[in-house]
Parts: structure tokens; sequence; C-alpha cells
């Protein structure tokens, strides 16, 4: 076999195509190939992309000199090999994309993601579910719905895309195959031995798109069971998330082995176990070392069988308290599984659920060994009325409760809803009140580029949850109740930082900032609807306890206390 020679910039994506003699079944591995330079190795299995064509898909992670090898028992895979001359990203790539930075992993403390090469990576997501779907259609020249969804995201800010890889499964009885996108359906005849393709070329380019964008991927390959829908066994699960695990490798994401894995648990008749095993074999299968999680559903007001049924810590940092109610989360019962390295949450699609997010973000900061926690879904706005202010409420109280990332949700949207589609899936699926670009439209989307403004100004990887440096009316801050979501919330850098947000309902509060250093400073009021700051009074330098200056408005604010100088 003759020798290749290509170039290539550090972490962008390329692709080796071969042509096999036999003709394996998709699921099976008749192709590795080995990529090295110098100390560095990459050892990467192909995966099956139509006809006879097996693909792998590589980013060089160190530039320099990449030599390959592809190793196989067919005669037609075998023995080829190339080169590979990769110049490192310049300071102009990283500018336009931040993908560039390299892949997402996980920082030294365990608190937070960051780039590969060590920048903290704020994590601002936009949940839209059913992104790889016909409905969020590419068009024909970059004018379809799912350009206009990615340049909405782009200019509100968000940094990854909330998605499934298969829409549909496990969503409704009425779908075993999955919603369609250009390609087709997923597999051709509701038989999983007949994968498609043409599906998951599709799938490709929205891949493509979103790292051109500058964004990265959350994404679980899709739901493996609810409602009765036990499309996948295990072992076929297992089998898919090989193949997209192999198919999506060089991209940047963080990885979820599951959507709303209790389903599958309630449903499918899965046990612990076989999720432990799906983790592990996609941990196996992650040259990347991309992060990896599970995505849990709500849960209810009580525990339901399948939730964790272990100790939960009696008392948490700052004066948060376990709720007395055990969640189906990621860390219940796979914190310390192995194949997982940081948390899902979901906190409740419903108003008296908000406190879960202060609660169960408290809860998992707490367990060890410490593992990043990402509120990966909150309540959606628009759902069952939720508003502008509670989504903003969830995202600053997320960040200021330490959460690694934020997951924002718009009812309409996360399903992409459009009832004029011909095939109708989304009539099969949840209905919403909004179509998708109303939902888009929503106001609440257009505050989370605030929230990002705000932390990417000063360093909010360093900030602590400091609930318990604030007293409201001469008493201990509280905790937000299913009742009450008026307690503010704090966070600070000591010595340098102080974070507070004031949630509405404190008009005619009390509220003192105790713990101070003495030290020369400066405030400001932030208004999270629109970005603007405002001078505000500021504690005398020997001040270490201060009341808070009146807010500008009764509205919720967030006021930065910061070191003069």
């Amino acid at each position: 076999m003759g020798n290749s020679t290509s170039r290539a910039t550090q972490w962008d994506i390329m692709e080796l195509a071969f042509e096999a003699e036999q003709d394996p079944a998709w699921w099976e591995t008749p192709l590795r190939v080995e990529f090295r330079n110098g100390d560095t190795v990459l050892d990467l299995a192909g995966y099956w992309d139509g006809g006879k064509i097996w693909t792998v898909r590589f980013a060089p992670t160190v530039p320099g000199i990449w030599r390959w090898n592809a190793r196989s028992a067919d005669a037609g895979l075998n023995g080829r090999r190339g080169t590979i001359e990769c110049a490192p990203a310049t300071e102009s790539d990283i500018a336009r994309n931040a993908n560039y930075r390299g892949h997402i992993g996980l920082s030294a403390n365990g608190r937070y993601f960051q780039y590969a090469d060590g920048t903290p990576f704020f994590l601002l997501a936009n949940t839209v579910w059913a992104v790889n779907t016909a409905r969020c259609g590419l068009g024909s020249n970059g004018d379809g719905p799912f350009h206009t969804l990615l340049n909405d995201c782009r200019a509100k800010r968000f940094t990854a895309i909330l998605m499934q890889c298969m829409r549909g499964f496990g969503d409704t009885t009425t779908e075993p195959a999955g919603q369609r996108n250009e390609g087709g359906y997923p597999f051709a005849d509701d038989d999983v031995r007949k994968l498609n393709p043409a599906y998951f070329q599709w799938l490709d380019r929205r891949m493509r798109a979103i790292w051109d964008a500058g964004m990265i991927l959350a994404v679980p390959p899709t739901w493996w069971g609810k409602t009765g829908n036990c499309f996948f066994s295990h072992d076929w699960a297992k089998r898919i998330s090989v193949h997209l695990a192999r198919r999506c490798g060089a991209y940047n994401a963080i990885w979820s082995v599951s959507g709303e894995y209790s389903g599958a648990m309630r449903d499918c008749g899965w046990t612990k176990a076989d999720i432990d095993d799906l983790g592990r074999t996609v941990r196996a299968d992650n040259p990347y070392g991309h992060p990896l999680s599970i995505h849990p559903g709500g849960g209810g007001q009580s525990p339901p069988p399948y939730a964790y049924a272990g100790p939960t810590p009696s008392s948490l940092p700052d004066g948060n308290h376990a709720s007395p109610t055990h969640k189906v989360q990621s860390s219940r019962p796979f914190h310390v599984s192995g194949w997982l390295d940081h948390n899902w949450l979901q906190t409740g699609h419903a108003p008296d659920r908000l406190h879960n997010v202060v609660g169960r973000i408290g809860e998992n900061r707490a367990l060890a060994p410490t593992r990043p926690v990402f509120l990966s879904e909150a309540f959606y706005e628009g759902n069952q009325g939720a508003s502008s202010y509670q989504v903003r409420w969830q995202a600053w109280c997320a960040f200021l409760e330490g959460a690694a990332g934020y997951g924002y949700g718009a009812f309409g949207l996360w399903q992409f809803f459009d009832p004029d589609d011909p095939e109708g899936e989304t009539g099969k699926n949840v209905r919403a009140p909004l179509r998708w670009r109303e939902a888009m439209a929503l106001e609440g989307s257009g505050m989370m580029r605030h929230v990002r403004a705000f932390f990417e100004r000063c360093e909010w990887w360093r900030l602590e949850p400091h609930r318990n440096w604030l007293t409201v009316d001469g008493r201990p801050n509280g905790l937000p109740t299913a009742d009450d979501i008026s307690p503010p919330a704090c966070a600070a850098v000591p010595e340098a930082l102080c974070v507070v947000y004031v949630p509405r309902g404190n008009a005619r509060t009390a509220i003192e900032l105790v713990g101070l250093p003495r030290q020369p400073r400066q405030a400001r009021w932030y208004d999270p609807r629109t970005g603007d700051s405002l001078a505000a009074d500021t504690p005398p330098p020997d001040a270490t306890q201060w009341r808070l200056p009146a807010r500008p408005t009764d509205e919720d604010w967030v006021l930065c206390v910061e070191r003069a100088g």
C-alpha cells in the first residue's frame, strides 16, 4: 500500500475512509488505526459508513508529525499508512473558534471544566434535544431552521448545545423508529441490525456545524426507554453507543450514556449493573477522554424504587442540608461507579421544585470524590407558565451554588415544535404552546448572555458558595423552599471578590454581608435583565459586617463587591 501525506491544524477534525473487501456487520470492529506523534499515541477504531466503507475520524491533540497505520484482518483495510503534518492552532484560530483550545476535560480540583490548554470552560447550554431531526433541517444552502437556531445560540453566547443523536426513542410507544432527519430514519424497517448510514451522515453535518460555531456538544445518544417503549435491549444500546462514540469522538463534547436513565430501569427492566456495564463500555471507547456522565429524570417528591437507596450526607457546606426526598440523579447510584467523572442534574418542571436547584447542587458538591456538577435540565421557560425570572433565578443560583454548568431550556424549542411538520412527529410527542421560533424568542434565553458576560469578567471558577455569609433581617440566611425562593445566594473568592444574588421578595428585608476582610473595596449593582451595571455604596475598608445598599428597583439584582485596585 502506498503512503499518503496530508496537513492539518491541531484539534481540527480529519476523516480517513477505507474500503473493505468483506462485508461485516455495522457493529463489528474490523478496523483500527494507530496515530503516533512521538510519545503521544491514539488508537482509534473505525465505524461503518455505508456499503463497504469504514471511516476513522481523528483530531490531532498535539502539533508535529503524526504517522498512522491501519490494522485489520480484512485485506482491503489492512496495511494502509500515512503521515499528517499538524500545525499548532494560532491565536487567530482560537479567537475565531474556541474549540482550537482543545477538548473539554476536568479541572485539577474537580469543580469545573476546562479546555485542553487549561482555559476554564464556562458551560452554558441551550437545550434542543430534537436538533437532529428534519424539522430542524440544515436546508440546501445553510438557510435551514438548524442554522437559524445555531446563529441564535451564538448571538446569545451559549457555549454548548444539549442534543440527542437519535430523537424519539423511549419517549412514546408510537415512535419505535425514532424521528427522521434528511437522511431518513436511524434504522430501516425498525430493525436495529439495519443501521441507516445516511441518517448518521446528516448527524455528522450538524456536529461539524456546531464545532465550527465554537460550541461543544452535551449529548446522550438517546433515551433507551421510557413510557413503556423498550425498543433497545441493553446489548443493542451498547452497540449503538460504541458506534456513536467512535463516530463523534473527535468532536468537542461532554457525553451522557443515556437520557433519563430511570425510564429504562422503570419501564424496561434495566438494572444498575446494566447501566454500569454501558458506562464502562463507553469509557473503554473514549480515547480522547471526554467527560462522561448520565442524564437523570426529574423524579418526584418521593423516592421511586430505582432511586439511590444508600446514605445521604446529613450536613452540607454553608448551611445546606440534604433534602429528605431522594431524587433520581446521576450521582445516585453512579457517583463512585468508576466510569462516571461528573454529575448531571434534573431538578423538576414545576414552580414548587425550583428550590431543588440549590439543594441538589449542594448535595452533589458534598460527595466524595469531588466531581463537577452540571444542572443539565431545570424548569423550562414557558412550561407551566415558567417565566424569564424563574429561568434566570435558576441560572444565577446554579453558578453561585457552585455548579460547573447550566442548561437553559424552553418549552417548544427543546422538541423543536412544528405543528406543520408533514410527518407529524411533534404531534406524537409532547405538544407545546409555542412553535419553535416563538419559543426561541422567549426573553429568558436572551438573558443568559448576561449571565456569561458577568462571570467571564472575573475568575468565576474560583468562586465558592457562601450562602452563610449573609443574614436576612438579623437571622442566618435560609435555603429556598417549595413556597419561598427569596433567600439570596452568595459566592466568594475570599480576599478578592464577593457576589450576591438578591431575588425578588426582598423589598423590605435587611440583608447583611458578614465576614468581609478589612481592605479597600468597590461595589456595583448588575442588572440580570439587561447586563447594565450601576455604582453601589461601597463598604468602608475596615468593615467586616455590612448592610447591602438598597437595590435600584424591587426586581432581582446582583451585587458585586471587589477588592479595590
